[in-house]
């Protein structure tokens, strides 16, 4: 999902791919992500996500988003669901500490 989360924030899929910054941050989620589980990645071209160098991912990374594949995947689908959707993923979350009183 961060690939969703990144367009959404951006403000839409050719906004991304043109703020590299943006495009290399959300690859540096990708990564952290695929490294916290133990089991191999699924679908498992994700595994190239791990592998290859980071050069090329945000290069492939930035045209994706203007790519008709990106168009048909509902990156670019500004439904007030899928926004508030993204939203609510992406606000902080506050743990709940057992010192902290909540009432």
């Amino acid at each position: 999902m961060p690939l969703g989360q990144a367009v959404h924030a951006a403000g839409g899929p050719v906004a991304l791919a043109d703020d590299p910054d943006a495009v290399r941050g959300t690859l540096h989620l990708m990564r952290q992500n695929l490294a916290a589980i133990q089991t191999p990645p699924v679908p498992r071209a994700f595994a190239a996500l791990r592998a290859l160098p980071q050069g090329l991912l945000v290069a492939v990374l930035r045209r994706f988003p203007k790519s008709p594949t990106a168009v048909h995947s509902g990156l670019n689908d500004p439904s007030p669901a899928t926004a508030a959707e993204l939203e609510q993923l992406t606000a902080p979350r506050v743990a709940r500490s057992p010192s902290i009183s909540t009432t």
